[in-house]
C-alpha cells in the first residue's frame, strides 16, 4: 500500500479477507473454551470478528474486545465485535495479562526515531501492564523489513515463534508478514533468545522467498483459556459518549433519588425491633422522616443550634477566671393546624 494513501486511511492497513483466513487457520480451541480477544488497532473489527467465527466453528466461546482510534470506524467495530471502544490503546481502561489471544496489526510509520510497530509490541506485551496473559497467543502483521527492529523484543517475551509472509497474491503489494508466538511467563535474555534474535533479524533482512507463505501447512496455535477474573475494558477517561455511557449506568442515580425525594426514604426505612417512644417519634419528624401532610394538620421537624455560655469566676487568688462556650442543638416539630401554628420542643 502506498505511504499516501495510508496516510489518507489515518494509518489504517486492513488485512485482505484471504490473507486474514489463512491467519485464522493457525490458531486452534479446545470444544467449550472461554476465551478474550483483543485488538488494539481493530478497524472497523472484521479482522477480529473473522477469527472469532473460526474459533467458534472449532467450538470455542471467543469474546472480542476492539480498541479503534477513528470514530468511524470504531463505530463500525461496535456493531460486529462484543465489545468495542473509541479512543488510543494507551488510554483503555483494561485488565492487564487477560487476553487469551493478541491480535496486533498496527500503523506502519516512525515516531519519535522509532517504529510505531515496535512501540505498540512493547506496550501491549509489557511484563507488568501488557494485555496479553502467559500463554496466550499473539498475531502480529508487520512489514517483513520491521522485524530487525522487532527481534529483541520477540526474542525476550515470546516463546514458539514462527514467521510467514503473505502470499504470491498479496505480498508484492502490501510486503508483509505475521509473526506467531506464546507469551513467555518470564523475559529470556539468554542465548537462545539471542538465537532467535538473530534468526529473526536475518529474516527481516531478506526477501520473500526466505519466508514460509501463510498458506503453507502447520499445526495451529492452540489457545488457552480466559483467565477466571472479571475483565475490565472502558474507553478513554476524556471520552464524552464514554463517561456518558457510564453515567447512564451509574448507581449515583440511586443516592441523588434518595436525596431528593422524601417519601422513598420513608419506603426504604425498616421497621424498629421495639415500639417508638414520644422522643423519638420527635426526632424522626425533626429529620424528615416521617411527617408531612397528616390530613388536617402538616408537620414539619427543624434543628437549630444554640450556644450556652457558663462564667467560671477567678478563685481566691484571682485566677482562672473564663467563660466556657457550649453548643448545642434544640429540636422542634411545628405543627400546622386549622386553629394555629405551634411549635412543640
Amino acid at each position: 500500500m502506498a505511504r499516501q494513501e495510508s496516510k489518507a486511511k489515518g494509518g489504517f492497513y486492513p488485512t485482505p479477507d484471504d490473507e486474514m483466513n489463512l491467519v485464522c487457520q493457525k490458531f486452534s480451541i479446545d470444544l467449550a473454551t472461554r476465551a478474550f480477544l483483543i485488538d488494539p488497532c481493530a478497524g472497523n473489527g472484521s479482522a477480529l470478528k473473522m477469527l472469532s467465527d473460526h474459533l467458534k466453528r472449532k467450538g470455542g466461546l471467543p469474546e472480542t474486545y476492539g480498541i479503534e482510534l477513528e470514530e468511524t470506524r470504531a463505530q463500525e467495530a461496535k456493531e460486529v465485535l462484543d465489545h468495542a471502544v473509541k479512543c488510543d490503546y494507551n488510554q483503555a481502561r483494561t485488565s492487564t495479562k487477560a487476553f487469551s489471544v493478541l491480535w496486533l496489526n498496527p500503523p506502519y510509520d516512525h515516531h519519535d526515531g522509532d517504529r510505531v510497530e515496535v512501540t505498540f509490541l512493547r506496550d501491549l506485551t509489557d511484563p507488568v501492564s501488557g494485555k496479553l496473559m502467559v500463554g496466550g497467543v499473539l498475531g502480529y502483521c508487520i512489514p517483513q523489513k520491521v522485524l530487525k527492529d522487532a527481534a529483541p523484543i520477540l526474542a525476550a517475551r515470546f516463546d514458539h515463534l514462527s514467521v510467514f509472509r503473505f502470499t504470491d497474491k498479496s505480498y508484492p503489494t502490501f510486503k508483509q508478514v505475521v509473526v506467531f508466538g506464546i507469551r513467555r511467563g518470564t523475559v529470556n535474555r539468554g542465548k537462545e533468545a539471542k538465537k532467535v534474535r538473530t534468526w529473526l533479524k536475518f529474516l527481516g533482512e531478506q526477501g520473500p522467498d526466505a519466508v514460509k507463505s501463510l498458506d503453507t501447512p502447520t499445526a495451529p496455535y492452540n489457545v488457552p483459556p480466559a483467565p477466571d477474573k472479571k475483565i475490565i475494558f472502558k474507553g478513554s477517561l476524556t471520552d464524552i459518549k464514554e463517561i456518558a455511557d457510564s453515567l447512564e449506568d451509574s448507581p449515583v442515580w440511586d443516592e441523588i433519588n434518595y436525596l431528593l425525594l422524601p417519601y422513598k426514604k420513608a419506603a426504604i426505612m425498616q421497621p424498629p425491633v421495639l415500639p417508638l417512644k414520644p422522643t423519638h417519634d420527635a426526632i424522626a419528624i425533626s429529620a424528615g422522616v416521617i411527617g408531612g401532610n397528616m390530613g388536617s394538620h402538616l408537620l414539619t421537624g427543624r434543628s437549630k443550634k444554640v450556644s450556652d455560655k457558663e462564667f467560671i469566676p477567678p478563685d481566691e487568688k484571682g485566677k482562672g477566671e473564663k467563660i466556657i462556650e457550649k453548643e448545642r442543638y434544640i429540636t422542634t416539630v411545628r405543627v400546622f393546624s386549622p386553629t394555629g401554628v405551634y411549635d412543640l420542643e
